[in-house]
């Protein structure tokens, strides 16, 4: 199992709604909307380092993803 951190900023108008899509995602363990330098972190867990480019493609093609930054835990 890998885990990994994705910082996400998303544009205001925007913001809801896509936090509520990608939080459904079934490699998303936790999520949190917070304020400062991004607008969401999302905790995701996946069977290898592929996935996790995988689910941020996926993400970076929603409305109003204006930036994503990715943490993989190394253990």
């Amino acid at each position: 199992m890998v885990k990994a951190v994705v910082l996400v900023n998303i544009a205001p108008e925007k913001t809801e709604k896509t936090f509520a899509s990608i939080k459904k995602f079934s490699e998303v363990t936790e999520s949190f909307l917070v304020y400062g330098e991004y607008d969401a972190i999302f905790i995701i867990n996946t069977k290898a380092t592929h996935d996790i480019q995988e689910f941020v493609r996926k993400i970076r093609k929603m409305p109003g993803i204006m930036r994503t930054v990715t943490v993989i835990e190394m253990i």
